[in-house]
């Protein structure tokens, strides 16, 4: 009778799913990407007893009444059966364990791990009894003979190796295997098997066929295939008795060949081509085969032998009687349809209606199966988690690493457990050793807080760090655990499965209660601005679906900014944190670092830290980010996703990069400058970032696209590099550049003069509205958009502090509710200020006619005055010379005759201090304020 194929069934969530058989053959057991190890009577029981294991379970295999798991720490856990009770760990890995092997001639276990190591280990654990490491790629799949004589091993490298247990040698090595560098993108697995009676052959398959070796010789006896598979094949399985081999494809397509005489007993397609990650064949010899799929499904292919005393063509009322207990009405559906379909005489009212009226629906009136169709499988919600932390269930594992210090928590045996608090500074606190009576899990430390926090009981602890150093605490309310916790120098934050953020000072007065729209996944935080991480929706069928809010508190108030966040396809949030100056940042498990740009409301990447690891299986562990010096400091993890807390991880610092295109040409990199300068807050020199720009300029030119250069400087919008970049334009002949370019300026004076009026008109319609406090003023919306706009100001060495000149309010009443009124602002030098050489470059181009000449002489600058000062000594004179014009205006024809003046002076031969440069109004900043301050507001006056 030829191989028939069950309905699939809805096993696990989409992702590598692994099963097999239990000895006596009674129990399937199957494992998933959800986490969960489920026992089946049969490929028909609907309720399977479910035990949950982790977060993935990657492989599973049965062994002398025990039950051998791959769980998400990268460790073989041993459960006894059925009970399901923990029974030791087998062995560990230091990353995700990929296979688990055994067979019932074999007293050992063989396990292969994502780290390039396969191992084989005692059914008791211990020391391990062979480790092969000679892999330079993730082990897919490991063999071993029944006299555990020769053991098998494939890897991403591209080669299976077969080694020599007792001498510990490779003794033959085939290319085979696709070449991969992470367990999670093999569709080929290229799982081999040696003959379960004697071991004296070994089948692995090879593109579209399977090879058998000759375990001797090591010569090839023979190959299988079929003229019906059309893809790599990926994995083989001898059948219990060794007369039969089974092999599936990429495909899904499951062939299976008698040994001897080398037929092929038949190939099943699968219903919907998903690639097959796991087979087993039932113990009992009864030819049954179960399988699963990427996509979670489990199937069972019956009479694989072909020796069913039921075949096929026998008498249709024989084969009814001998199915006394199935559903006869099916049977005999089917057995209808098939004679209707076969016999091209046959007459039948509902085929005549099919194929003319399409009155009758097929499906409708005999359904397939009586089980229902699985559910599209989708990825599970992320859990809630602590940013900068390890597991839960290490023993010694970090509760927190940031930029001011660590949190240790260690485990004894006993089950006693303490926390260390190590500062980076010891000017901010000594280190701390603390008892964990209370068995907390959660912690985030500040340089003002040290927050801790368990699920159950749940209770927040602090322990201040400034002043007296007291402590306070916190109990949740009955129904509610805390999942995540933050401290910051201004608040301590905790978010509970209620989907409740709870707000506390850090002296521990309660500040608000905030009901988030979805659960809560991780918690972050600057000065006094939260950021709480949520499902937006449900997960996708590979992506998480999250969203942030970014809450800011001022004072008595609150305000929020709902803003999605971005994650690579089918990723997982690892980091959420901010920047030192409190841009939000967002990294995945992909190793792409994203950050929030609060001006202009966009995530960009700023960081790709796959190109700074040199395996396959090495990531990063974020630590903090600082805009200032363009770094990342990370820890290099290899072959695992967390660091060790012995010995001490070494702190890189990675730089960050756009990833623009071309990147290795020097246009991309001049391009990557000016873009992470204009949208970070970096130490820019003015003087570098004007070069960066005209060497852009420059490229354009020689590379003879003018239209390329002239849009650079539109782009730019820089007055001061206008001048030069005509001159550039005009020593390269490229005259009609330089005179678009000399037309530039005039242009932009135009459309400033405009806008400013469009803009006194839209504020004095804003005026009676209570809107965000932003830190920009007028001149900001006018200026570059490449050139940075984001710097740290050095400190200006002048006896004479400069203070910003004041704006006369415009006769309409009209102000600027966008203007921010601080009283301790610092000063901050725009970075478009020129210097005194580029100065004298840019006003020689100027013309003469825009300038006053007739002044008198109380308006001449005294030897060394700045502007400020000239224009404060001449303030009420110069606004009775020129009634008609606004503040504004009034400023820029100020600073045009204060040039011009100055100009003169120099002319005469009046010397010129270097640190007596011309001053222009200063842009009132605070570099030290939190870029989420724009989020605040302050109240109207």
């Amino acid at each position: 009778m030829k191989i028939d194929s069950k309905p699939l069934r809805y096993a696990h969530a989409e992702g590598h799913t692994d099963v097999c058989y239990t000895e006596d053959g009674r129990h399937i057991i199957t494992c998933g990407h959800d986490g969960d190890v489920r026992i089946w009577l049969d490929i028909e029981d609907d309720d399977p007893n479910s035990h949950c294991v982790g977060e993935n379970a990657l492989a599973v295999c049965f062994k002398d009444s025990r039950l051998y798991v791959a769980t998400d720490n990268h460790a073989v856990q041993a459960y006894t059966f059925p009970a399901f009770d923990k029974d030791g760990i087998i062995t560990r890995f230091t990353a995700p364990v990929t296979q688990i092997l055994s067979k019932p001639k074999i007293e050992a276990l063989g396990c292969t791990s994502e780290n390039m190591e396969a191992k084989i280990c005692s059914l008791e654990g211990g020391a391990p009894l062979f480790v092969m490491s000679e892999h330079k790629g993730p082990v897919l799949s490991i063999a071993i003979c029944p006299h555990m004589k020769y053991a098998c091993t494939a890897s991403g490298d591209g080669a299976m190796r077969v080694w020599d247990i007792d001498t510990q040698k490779v003794v033959k090595e085939v290319t085979c295997v696709p070449k991969i560098n992470t367990f999670f993108a093999a569709k080929v697995l290229c799982r081999m098997d040696f003959e379960p009676s004697e071991g004296k052959l070994l089948a692995y398959p090879q593109n579209r066929e399977i090879v058998i070796l000759d375990c001797e010789s090591w010569s090839q006896r023979m190959t299988f295939t079929h003229s019906t598979i059309k893809c790599a094949i990926s994995q083989c399985l001898f059948s219990p008795c060794g007369q039969y081999l089974a092999g599936s494809t990429v495909a899904g397509q499951i062939a299976v060949w008698e040994v001897e005489s080398g037929t092929c007993i038949g190939v099943i397609e699968h219903p919907t081509s998903h690639n097959v990650s796991a087979m087993a064949w039932n113990p009992k010899g009864n030819g049954v085969l179960v399988y699963c799929d990427v996509a979670g499904q489990l199937g069972m292919l019956v009479n694989c032998y072909g020796k069913e005393s039921a075949r096929a063509g026998s008498d249709d009322v024989e084969m009814v009687e001998r199915a006394e207990d199935d559903d006869n009405d099916e049977i005999l559906d089917n057995l209808i349809e098939n004679y209707e379909s076969d016999d091209d005489n046959a007459i039948s009212l509902e085929k005549i209606k099919n194929e003319t009226l399409g009155l009758v629906d097929k499906g409708d009136s005999r359904p397939t199966s009586a089980a229902p169709p699985p559910a599209p499988a989708t990825t599970p919600p992320q859990p809630p988690f602590q940013p900068s932390a390890t597991p839960v269930h290490l023993e010694h594992r970090y509760m927190c690493w940031n930029d001011v210090g660590i949190v240790r928590c260690h485990t004894a045996d006993n089950g006693e457990s303490s926390i260390d608090v190590e500062f980076h500074d010891s000017g901010v606190h000594h280190g701390i050793h603390l008892n964990n009576y209370l068995n907390h899990t959660m912690a985030s430390l500040s340089s003002h807080v040290l927050a801790l926090a368990c699920e159950t009981p749940s209770k927040l602890v602090c322990i201040l760090l400034v002043g007296s150093s007291k402590e306070w605490s916190v109990s949740m309310p009955e129904t509610e655990e805390i999942l995540c916790v933050v401290a910051t120098s201004g608040l301590v934050a905790c978010a509970t499965n209620a989907r409740l953020l709870r707000l506390f000072t850090p002296c521990g007065t309660q500040r608000q209660v905030i009901s988030l729209a979805g659960p809560v996944v991780a918690l972050a935080g600057f000065n006094t601005t939260v950021l709480a991480t949520y499902h937006h929706t449900d997960p996708g069928l590979s992506d998480q679906h999250l969203a942030m809010d970014i809450v800011a508190l001022n004072g008595r108030q609150v305000r929020s900014k709902t803003v999605p966040l971005p994650l690579t396809p089918g990723s997982k949030l690892s980091w959420i944190g901010t920047t030192d100056v409190g841009s939000p940042c967002a990294y995945d498990n992909t190793g792409t670092l994203r950050l929030y740009d609060v001006s202009s409301s966009v995530w960009m990447p700023i960081c790709d830290t796959t190109t700074h690891s040199k395996g396959a299986s090495d990531s990063w562990f974020i630590v903090s980010i600082s805009e200032p010096t363009q770094k990342v400091r990370a820890i290099l993890c290899r072959g695992t996703s967390f660091p060790l807390t012995v010995p001490k991880p070494i702190v890189a610092e990675l730089s960050i990069q756009i990833p623009l295109c071309e990147l290795d040409t020097e246009k991309a990199q001049y391009e990557e400058q000016l873009v992470r300068w204009a949208h970070t807050t970096s130490e820019v020199d003015v003087k570098a970032a004007r070069e960066t720009a005209l060497k852009l300029f420059a490229l354009a030119c020689r590379s003879e696209i003018e239209q390329r250069a002239l849009e650079l400087m539109e782009l730019l919008k820089d007055d001061r590099l206008l001048p030069l970049a005509a001159k550039y334009a005009s020593r390269l002949g490229r005259m009609h550049l330089a005179d678009k370019l000399s037309n530039l300026a005039e242009t932009w004076e135009r459309d400033a003069d405009k806008f400013n009026i469009a803009q006194n008109s839209h504020f004095q319609e804003l005026e009676t509205q209570e809107t965000y406090d932003v830190a920009n003023t007028e001149q900001d919306l006018n200026e570059s958009l490449i050139i940075p706009q984001k710097t740290i100001k050095r400190k200006i060495e002048n006896d004479t502090p400069i203070k910003p000149i004041p704006i006369k309010p415009s006769p309409g009443g009209a102000r600027n509710p966008f203007r921010k009124q601080q009283e301790t602002a610092k000063v901050v030098q725009s970075p478009l200020t020129l210097t005194e050489r580029t100065l004298v470059e840019v006003h020689a181009t100027k013309d003469p006619s825009d300038v006053i000449v007739c002044v008198s002489d109380s308006l001449k600058p005294h030897e060394g005055e700045t502007f400020v000062d000239w224009f404060s000594r001449n303030k009420s004179s110069l606004e009775k010379e020129n009634p008609e014009l606004t503040p504004s205006e009034l400023t820029r024809h100020c600073v045009r005759t204060f040039k011009s003046l100055q100009s003169k002076n120099t002319e005469n031969g009046l010397k010129r201090k270097l640190n007596e440069s011309i001053e222009e109004p200063s842009v009132v900043n605070t570099p030290k304020q939190s870029k989420l301050s724009a989020f605040a507001f302050s109240k109207k006056t």
